[in-house]
């Protein structure tokens, strides 16, 4: 018997095996596609994932609640490693 975290997986590749074929169809593939839209790096940050959570269960148990959020233009951070250390790169995303 499948647990939760192995079910969730499966379900994901049989999802990613469905689009996969559907693009191919239409003369696509699924990583050309993906490669088009960058990664913007959302709901990435502990803290911020954290409120996530604590309004998602305020509004699953009907508790009234709002949120306030600070908007960066350029989100969070890219790292670069070089020769010399780290560098940091804002990751423009909006």
């Amino acid at each position: 018997m499948l647990n939760a975290k192995q079910a969730y997986y499966f379900v994901y590749g049989v999802f990613a095996l469905k689009v996969s074929t559907f693009l191919f169809r239409l003369g696509f593939d699924l990583e050309s596609v993906a490669s088009h839209e960058p990664d913007p790096a959302l709901g990435n940050g502990g803290l911020g994932r954290l409120a996530s959570c604590f309004l998602v269960s305020m509004a699953t148990l009907n508790y009234p609640a709002w949120g306030y959020v600070l908007r960066y233009k350029y989100g969070l951070f890219k790292q670069i490693i070089t020769k010399d250390g780290q560098e940091e790169a804002a990751e423009n995303w909006l």
